[in-house]
């Protein structure tokens, strides 16, 4: 059994960076790689699985950590096939949950009830719904988690920083494209969560190592590029009818709205009257008692928090507040990645409770990925390190500072400027109360992206929305069309 490690040098900054031609390569066997077949669409598809790490470098001729990838490409492939490369997020996640529930060749299933008490492992079987029949699969661990490492004397700043990450994670998306003979690809990016801004960040990365790469698409699941917009600082005031959209379509899931209704169609309503709903919060003590009034029976009717809650709360609930009041009267608190999931609401309760009653969902996800690895060869594969916590703070870049902006969208558009085959797709699980559809709506609201650059869903579940199988379905069939179509686009690359 056996994978390549390819030597590559980047630097911190872009301006620097090593030219694709440039990468020197350095083949060193490791465990980890199988022949192996699924069936897709009723035919049988051969490929190879393959694990391992690429050394990656924090300034030039400093090779101070690495990073991992899980690999699943079809036999006798092009160099012409499209490559997906796919990520979590964290930061500190490896790619197992959306490698074992999503898009590897096997999948983890999960109870589809979220009242059902959870197995002790997840039931893992072939993938029918697999994209190696229209792309390549590269499933990338950024360093310090996975297989790979972060050596004690590394620059740890720029490793726990958004820029510094998707540096490294780029180089090793490099590396694996230069060893393969893949450098002409169609690519794209697809990340989860805070990895949908290591996706962003990457693709200026990808570009200023290597501008001739054929990149077509970036994929965002649980899109985190506007969240210092939405987080919900008090004053803040357009984050709540951003997430008003999310809490209606949690009333109406869990029987807190007035029958008849359902989910999507509550989301829709808030979505509605959400511009009434932030210009009474932005008139703010100057709005008139009657229609302070009837504004709180508005969004008592949408989201089941009595009026008299919004009169004594300035007409506003976090989310953190919405998860803990929905439920109270039944003694339950609800998930803050899948709110159709609920644990016991401790008897002291303040504003605010942990830990996640989803948690125990994606953990099925992380103990399947380790069978998953020995089942293409790793012997050790116990080792693999889904979560890994870092010391100290993450840099997003801005600096600790009352204005501090997070341009992870502006730098997209702009990279999408520069290369017009460049297309974008964000999809968000209606149930999550983490990264909201709201927050996706008002990404694209604020967006100089036209409609034929982008593409907008949601899905009937939570922020890992692959776990329910209806959502998985749909999600995959949306990708499958969205890689497609950006793979058949014949643009002008040398």
């Amino acid at each position: 059994m056996r994978t390549w490690l390819t030597l590559t040098l980047a630097s911190l900054f872009a301006s620097t960076s090593i030219a694709a031609q440039d990468v020197p390569t350095v083949a060193t066997r490791i465990e980890g790689r199988a022949q192996q077949a699924i069936k897709v669409g009723g035919k049988r598809l051969a490929y190879t699985a393959e694990a391992g790490t690429y050394p990656v470098s924090s300034a030039p001729g400093r090779s101070d950590a690495s990073a991992g990838y899980v690999a699943y490409v079809r036999k006798n492939a092009g160099a012409d096939r499209p490559v997906l490369f796919v990520f979590n997020g964290g930061p500190g996640a490896a790619s197992a949950y959306l490698q074992m529930g999503a898009f590897g060749p096997m999948r983890a299933h999960v109870p589809q009830d979220p009242a059902a008490p959870l197995p002790a492992a997840a039931e893992v079987s072939a993938n029918p719904a697999s994209l190696l029949d229209i792309a390549d699969l590269v499933f990338l661990d950024p360093p310090g988690t996975g297989f790979s490492e972060i050596a004690k004397d590394a620059d740890s700043a720029f490793y726990q920083s958004v820029k510094g990450d998707a540096d490294a994670v780029s180089q090793a998306a490099r590396a694996w494209l230069a060893e393969n003979r893949r450098t002409g690809s169609p690519l794209f990016i697809l990340g989860e969560s805070y990895g949908t801004i290591r996706a962003a960040a990457m693709v200026d990365a990808l570009r200023a190592q290597d501008a001739k790469l054929n990149l077509r698409g970036v994929l965002l699941l649980g899109q985190a590029l506007n969240m210092i917009e939405t987080s919900q600082r008090p004053d803040n005031v357009v984050t709540y009818p951003v997430s008003l959209p999310t809490l209606a379509a949690l009333a109406c899931y869990h029987h807190k709205r007035p029958a008849p209704c359902d989910p999507d169609s509550s989301a829709d309503k808030a979505t509605a009257f959400a511009p009434a709903y932030l210009d009474a919060l932005y008139k703010g003590r100057t709005l008139d008692e009657a229609a302070r009034g009837t504004i709180a029976t508005k969004l008592a009717d949408l989201t089941g928090i009595p009026a008299a809650f919004y009169l004594a709360h300035d007409l506003r609930i976090s989310k953190e507040r919405f998860r803990v009041e929905l439920l109270r009267g039944e003694g339950k608190v609800l998930g803050r990645y899948d709110a159709r999931y609920t644990a016991p609401l401790p008897a002291n309760a303040g504003e605010m409770v942990g830990p996640d009653a989803f948690s125990p969902v994606s953990d099925l996800y992380g103990k399947a990925v380790i069978g998953q690895l020995f089942a293409i060869g790793v012997a050790n594969a116990q080792r693999y390190k889904v979560i890994s916590r870092f010391p100290g703070e993450w840099s997003y870049g801005a600096g600790d500072s009352p204005f501090n902006d997070w341009p992870f969208m502006a730098r997209l558009e702009a990279a999408m400027a520069a290369e017009p085959d460049l297309r974008l797709f964000v999809g968000t699980g209606l149930f999550d109360l983490t990264t909201t559809v709201g927050a996706a709506d008002y990404l694209f609201a604020q967006s100089n992206l036209t409609a034929d650059r982008f593409v907008n869903r949601r899905y009937p579940a939570g922020h890992v929305a692959y776990s329910d199988d209806a959502s998985w379905s749909k999600l995959v069939a949306d990708v499958r069309a969205f890689v497609v179509a950006g793979s058949m686009i014949r643009g002008s690359k040398p």
